[in-house]
């Protein structure tokens, strides 16, 4: 898995600033966004605090995550601030009476990691909120304790109506949520809980035949029994967004369960099953995918197009891709081919900014499946003039665009490594973010930087912050990296730094030449701190990536994630600041 360092330590890159980056639809749809709805996103749904606000923060904070942009946090953090007091308790109105209502505890987490090292009080008062919500469904006073089925204890989906339904919606809903906040906090049983929840789920919807799996489940011989339950309770139809849901949360689900976690392996089974019945019924003419999944408009009479859940299966695929848990070779085509079709999706609103066509609009358990396709729940639009602002659409799209137009950010390692000479000595430094699954650490070295030998190693402390000293220096150049070693045997590398004896010359250099999958090591020698701008150039001259970088340190190394959008080829990189002008050819593969 790789995995990606943040840009915030060494080389601060800020990709809205430049044209290529507010271009995007990713950067559109997250402007347009902020722009039609004041103060904060309620103004769209008026749902309060609930998943139809945050699916879409949920994507405005991916594409943070990319562009640093400050009114992307700000509009983030003022719709949780809106419902929370200082203490992080829920302000008088907020109930937690579904699964719902779980959902925005994503977007508290994402808060308590951007304010954890700036703001105590922020800090306190997110994670606060956050065990709060985690209480809710876990632990022996959990309050959604009476809520779940009397045999297999399956939360329902709501607290209200929905007496013995499990919807494949309310995995995600709460599930990714429950595995970050124990990916966070060490929280076991929450991962757990989360695991055995979206497993079960799996094992009882999942169709072997289609690869497919069905909407909803209800236990047999339990209350409130339904008119769409099969024998052993399922539901009749595959719909597009439910699935879409619910592939989601397997992909979020496995960036937090642990490495040596016993389950593990049966979510990537289920992520490998369901990609390939995503893959057999994306239609060949529009390559997206239709509201019930295993027909077409001409076996279902007004069965249509339906771009929330061709979004989300956009996701799904592009992060399993990005992630090695599926064959680039083999759905790379069916992701690519998807994100032009549902760009054919998006058209311009009255404002002049994007909109999105063709989504489901909200709508539960339907008996047949000619009722996911009734008059009216035919596709509908975001924005409109009047009435109902669905918000799926937004949430999909987001979602979609930013794997594709950025790449998948995948949970941290590595947050910094420095080297340093010193008289007599090297010294190297490293910070991690998240070391849970880190056995130790080795410190390896190499005269022509490519075939390393170890020379030390560490024990993982759990400070997250470490040092050591090379005192056998010798000849004008040494090659450092670090392997982080996982409890599992597997080895995680930082970027690989050089050390020049005596050698104040500034330089530059890019790691692994060539590039491979977007993946670009940045190593910066012997640079002024300062401003500076790194481009990469075609052979035509032609800008393709273009970035602001803040220099901190003497030698450091930064991961820079290039768009998907750069062809394969030979470019140039250029660095300039401070009065100097370096350049650097590399290959892109």
């Amino acid at each position: 898995m790789k995995r990606l360092l943040p840009v915030i330590i060494f080389l601060i890159v800020n990709l809205s600033a430049f044209s290529q980056f507010s271009n995007t639809w990713a950067v559109k749809f997250s402007n347009a966004i902020l722009s039609r709805y004041t103060p904060t996103i309620n103004a769209m749904t008026s749902k309060g605090w609930e998943y139809s606000n945050t699916i879409i923060l949920h994507g405005i904070e991916k594409v943070y995550m990319q562009t640093n942009d400050p009114a992307y946090l700000a509009y983030i953090k003022a719709y949780v601030d809106s419902y929370l007091n200082a203490d992080g308790s829920f302000k008088a109105g907020v109930t937690l009476v579904s699964l719902d209502r779980i959902h925005p505890g994503i977007s508290v987490l994402f808060l308590y990691e951007k304010y954890k090292s700036t703001s105590a009080a922020d800090s306190l008062k997110y994670r606060v909120c956050a065990t709060n919500l985690r209480n809710v469904l876990v632990g022996a006073g959990a309050s959604y304790a009476g809520f779940r089925t009397p045999v297999k204890k399956m939360f329902w989906h709501k607290q209200s109506g929905y007496d013995n339904i499990v919807m494949l919606d309310g995995m995600y809903m709460a599930h990714p949520f429950l595995a970050k906040y124990g990916r966070l906090f060490n929280d076991a049983a929450a991962i757990d809980t989360a695991v055995n929840q979206v497993l079960f789920t799996y094992n009882q919807l999942y169709q072997s035949g289609s690869k497919l799996i069905k909407h909803a489940w209800h236990e047999p011989g339990s209350t409130n029994g339904q008119v769409w339950e099969d024998a052993a309770g399922n539901s009749t139809s595959v719909w597009s967004r439910a699935m879409g849901w619910y592939t989601m949360a397997i992909v979020d689900l496995l960036k937090y369960v642990p490495a040596a976690h016993p389950r593990r392996a049966q979510l990537l089974t289920a992520l490998s099953n369901l990609c390939a019945g995503i893959k057999t019924y994306q239609d060949p003419t529009s390559k997206l995918w239709y509201q019930v999944v295993d027909k077409t408009s001409a076996t279902l009479s007004g069965n249509y197009i339906e771009s929330s859940g061709s979004g989300m299966f956009i996701y799904t695929l592009k992060t399993a891709i990005d992630s090695g848990w599926i064959s680039s070779a083999t759905y790379a085509p069916v992701v690519q081919s998807a994100w032009t079709g549902i760009q054919t999706k998006i058209t311009n609103y009255t404002d002049g900014k994007p909109m999105i066509n063709d989504f489901a609009p909200a709508m539960s358990v339907q008996n047949t499946e000619a009722l996911y396709v009734q008059a009216s729940l035919q596709p509908v639009d975001c924005p409109v003039a009047a009435g109902t602002q669905h918000p799926h659409g937004y949430a999909a799209i987001l979602m979609a665009s930013s794997v594709m137009e950025f790449g998948t950010i995948l949970p941290v390692s590595f947050a910094s490594f420095t080297a340093k000479e010193y008289t007599g000595k090297n010294t190297l430094t490293w910070q991690m973010g998240d070391e849970s699954d880190v056995d130790h650490y080795e410190i390896q070295k190499s005269t022509s930087g490519s075939d390393f030998t170890t020379i030390g190693t560490t024990a993982n402390t759990g400070l997250a912050s470490y040092s050591f000293d090379d005192n056998a220096v010798e000849g004008k150049t040494v090659y450092y990296r670090i392997n982080a070693v996982y409890k599992n045997g597997s080895a995680h590398y930082s970027v690989i730094l050089s050390v020049k004896k005596n050698n104040r010359a500034q330089s530059f250099d890019v790691l692994p030449n060539p590039v491979k999958a977007g993946d670009m090591n940045f190593v910066v020698s012997n640079l002024k701190a300062g401003k500076y701008n790194v481009r990469i150039v075609s052979t035509t001259g032609h800008v393709v990536y273009s970035a602001a970088v803040k220099i901190n340190q003497e030698i450091s190394g930064q991961h820079i994630q290039l768009p998907t959008s750069i062809a394969k080829g030979i470019y140039y990189v250029q660095l300039k600041g401070e009065g100097i002008a370096l350049n650097k050819n590399i290959v892109i593969e």
